[in-house]
């Protein structure tokens, strides 16, 4: 990995784990601000566009990446993009490697902007209202990250310690439920606990409570924001149903997306249609 301090960039080797990367980061004061497992290849979780919670906050892999080498199905090595923002004239190559599941090639280094490491983390709890989470977005106390469940909708604030008190006192404002302080590492375990199930559903943002009832769901945690839903359930069926009522999508292990355009993509990039 070589960490761009100033220009707040680093170029990353694809086989190198999340955790690896944050550690290292942290030396210099700088972040990834990408939620997932902490033992996974930064490559995969790009190609698999694995992207959590933070997303609100900081944007997804396709806002975060400045630049991609990728071996293709010709075995070429191809370069997008580059060190500097604005470095692309025509279509980005960059994002069209995120997910992409391993179709159009294998990723080996990336190009990504950092962030300045936060001090901590402020978590605001507040009943499971979806007109909470409107109210809150268009005002100086939109969170960095959202949690829904049938119990709470959570909120977490990071920033220096200058930001974290004034999200402090102007959450008071609003009366949550509760108000909680802590460190930047619980902040990650609790998202990486939370945030987790093998069963992915995609519903319009609005509807993401009534597709938990319509489906029976008895565990199950969404951005509400995105109208992703996480869970877990041996009824499958039940939740393609519902989820196929609201105009959503279901994505449940062991299938593969199979995306008609991805695999033509992939046939013009040097391999075969499947």
């Amino acid at each position: 990995m070589d960490l761009h301090v100033r220009d707040m960039t680093a170029t990353i080797a694809a086989d190198l784990t999340l955790g690896d990367v944050q550690a290292a980061m942290a030396d210099q004061q700088q972040w990834l601000p990408i939620d997932g497992d902490p033992s996974r290849p930064l490559g995969e979780l790009i190609e698999q566009n694995s992207t959590g919670p933070l997303r609100l906050g900081y944007g997804a892999w396709r806002d975060l990446l400045l630049g991609v080498q990728f071996i293709n199905h010709r075995d070429e090595l191809i370069t997008a993009g580059g060190v500097t923002v604005k470095n692309v004239a025509g279509y980005d190559l960059t994002k069209l490697m995120v997910g992409q599941r391993g179709e159009l090639g294998k990723i080996v280094t990336f190009i990504t902007r950092t962030y300045r490491l936060p001090a901590g983390a402020v978590v605001a709890t507040f009943p499971p209202d979806l007109a909470i989470v409107a109210n809150l977005l268009p005002t100086p106390l939109k969170p960095q990250w959202m949690l829904l469940n049938a119990d709470s909708l959570t909120c977490g604030y990071l920033g220096d310690d200058l930001a974290l008190n004034f999200y402090r006192v102007k959450l008071a404002e609003v009366k949550p439920l509760s108000i909680k302080a802590r460190t930047l590492a619980a902040d990650v375990a609790e998202r990486t606990e939370r945030f987790r199930g093998s069963i992915r559903v995609s519903v319009p943002p609005a509807k993401v409570l009534e597709f938990a009832s319509d489906a029976s769901l008895m565990h199950w945690i969404a951005d509400p924001v995105f109208g992703i839903v996480r869970c877990e359930s041996d009824d499958i069926g039940s939740i393609r149903e519902a989820a196929k009522r609201l105009g959503g999508s279901v994505v449940a292990p062991p299938e593969e997306v199979a995306d008609p355009v991805l695999l033509r993509l992939k046939a013009a990039f040097g391999g075969k249609l499947a």
